[in-house]
């Protein structure tokens, strides 16, 4: 059976490419990283897959990407986010044949793995999915069109192939799972594809990396050999991986969490828009900045002001970001980007259904003065705005124009 590859990519770009590598990478260089790693998966996937095509997100992306990749089709996503990309992806092309979704995060892919994914589909498979070692999957491929696999799935958490593989259970497609690969998203990613023999199906990726090994750690000393989806909810997932530690097998329990945005709001009147509401896991009131979860389909500004409008019912004339962090490393996945919002103007909230928020304005100079002082109870609104005051100054801290 012959099909359809089509490779998930957006344009190399610095500043929007391989973020969570920059530092200790520049921006360029992450970008760089990016471009080899797109051109060694199409040219492997054109290797087993003649009628290989990339999937591309915003018109901007088309240019450079025909630049970069001569003669490839480029077709591209329709709908909001990944979930629409991927179903509709497979929706539009499933009458020319089967379809197969590659990232382009990956090194290259799996020898044979594209040549195997058809056959199993041949045989009778509905879905066949290629484990990613981040816990999410690296490869999608179906015969007929089917929306459920891709219904309310915790995209860009460990639990996203989980979540997938209850989804087919439930809906009762057959699956076919192929060779675990490994997404390179984080400089653990790169350290240890830099010591692995997958580098010989990725030349271009090699190249680069060979540049970066004298920067890079030592990887950890652990393998994934499983990961069990414990419980689901649309915020968070119970998730409790097995691993090999030094050749010793132990299991790890966490939350995945999807990606979180945090606001320092501050007024034309240097005052900053905190909102006060009952947190269930502590028990108590607590104070913070406006925040929220990055839906899909959503970048982080787009987030952060879509929650500063619906908790405090803000509008925001100038947006700054201020840092990218993890809340609790060892304990969730929660992955949190902090912003600057100034010259803010307040209008009707507009929370959720199950939010109960009172929007608290406090004088920007008190603001800060408590978070320094330890006065927050919530640990990522003092980080929130501690560092807004170091990007505001001392000026317009203490009230001054």
């Amino acid at each position: 059976m012959t099909g359809i590859v089509l490779v998930v990519a957006k344009a190399p770009t610095p500043g929007r490419s391989k973020t969570r590598l920059v530092p200790p990478l520049t921006a360029l260089r992450a970008a760089e990283l990016h471009g080899c790693l797109l051109l060694d998966t199409v040219d492997a996937c054109r290797r087993e897959v003649a009628d290989t095509r990339v999937l591309y997100g915003s018109e901007s992306d088309r240019a450079p990407l025909a630049t970069l990749l001569p003669g490839v089709p480029l077709v591209q996503q329709e709908g909001r986010g990944l979930a629409d990309a991927l179903r509709l992806g497979i929706a539009r092309h499933v009458n020319q044949g089967p379809v197969a979704i590659v990232s382009s995060d990956i090194p290259g892919v799996p020898h044979g793995a594209l040549t195997a994914t058809f056959e199993a589909l041949d045989n009778g498979a509905d879905v066949v999915l290629g484990p990613a070692m981040d816990g999410g999957y690296w490869l999608i491929a179906m015969r007929e069109a089917d929306s459920r696999p891709f219904e309310n799935i915790p995209w860009s958490t460990p639990a996203v192939h989980a979540v997938t593989c209850a989804r087919c259970e439930a809906a009762g497609l057959r699956v076919v799972e192929l060779q675990a690969w490994r997404d390179v998203d984080t400089l653990v990613d790169l350290a240890i594809i830099a010591r692995d023999p997958v580098l010989e199906r990725a030349p271009n990726t090699a190249r680069l990396i060979s540049e970066l090994v004298p920067s890079l750690p030592e990887p950890p000393p652990l393998e994934l050999v499983a990961s069990e989806l414990l419980a689901s909810s649309p915020w968070r997932d119970h998730i409790d991986d097995r691993l090999l530690w030094e050749g010793r097998e132990t299991s790890y329990s966490y939350l995945g969490a999807p990606r979180a945005v945090f606001v320092a709001a501050i007024t034309a009147e240097d005052e900053m828009l905190l909102v006060r509401q009952y947190r269930h896991p502590v028990r108590d009131w607590t104070l913070e900045v406006p925040a929220g979860s990055v839906a899909d389909g959503e970048s982080s500004l787009e987030a952060a002001q879509r929650e500063l409008h619906e908790e405090a019912g803000g509008e925001a004339a100038d947006w700054v970001h201020l840092t990218t962090f993890f809340s609790s490393s060892a304990h969730l996945s929660l992955r949190s980007d902090a912003w600057l919002a100034t010259g803010v103007s307040v209008g009707e909230a507009h929370p959720d259904e199950e939010e109960r928020v009172t929007l608290v304005r406090m004088p920007l100079e008190e603001a800060v003065r408590t978070a320094r002082q330890g006065g927050f109870a919530e640990g990522q609104t003092a980080l929130t705005i501690l560092l807004a005051a170091e990007r505001l100054g001392p000026t317009r801290e203490s009230g001054g124009v």
